[in-house]
């Protein structure tokens, strides 16, 4: 089983946005932000063939970098869940994976940092603490035995891409 973790693309300043009077889970991506994921997805695509459904934060940066990802990999779900929001802990997106992605083989999540860095450390060595710099529009998969029975500290990390390496 694998978890193709992908942090949203670049998105509106947070202090600009905030002038607006909306919330941060609100702050959209920018147009920079749109073309630079695209350019991700038109070059991931070739090792990536497939996912089966799509994860991601009901933020809007984010569900709008899973949207991008979609057109992709077209007819796969993209599912927002709370789990995926910044302030979840670990645990709560690993218990979705073993509730939920039972049915599934390859799974990509679209979120924010630290959350993503955070997890996947947890889902590597079992603690709650980053050691990994996932910058926007990275991508990076970890490798599990298995969704239903996934454990911290049970996955391998697979590949760790930065967005440059696509430009």
């Amino acid at each position: 089983m694998e978890i193709i973790i992908v942090r949203h693309a670049l998105a509106e300043e947070r202090e600009d946005f905030a002038k607006k009077g909306l919330g941060d889970q609100f702050r959209p991506l920018t147009l920079k932000g749109r073309k630079r994921m695209q350019k991700v997805c038109m070059r991931m695509k070739d090792f990536i063939k497939d996912v089966d459904v799509i994860v991601t934060s009901p933020f809007t940066r984010a569900a709008q970098t899973a949207q991008i990802l979609s057109q992709f990999y077209p007819g796969k779900k993209v599912i927002e869940i709370p789990e995926m929001v910044p302030q979840s802990p670990p645990q709560a997106l690993l218990k979705w994976f073993r509730t939920q992605g039972r049915n599934h083989k390859k799974i990509m999540i679209v979120g924010h940092e630290p959350h993503l860095s955070v997890f996947a450390s947890y889902m590597l060595t079992g603690k709650a603490e980053s050691f990994i710099d996932l910058r926007k529009s990275g991508v990076l998969s970890l490798e599990l035995e298995s969704f239903a029975q996934a454990s911290a500290g049970g996955a391998e990390l697979m590949y760790s891409i930065p967005p440059k390496i696509f430009d």
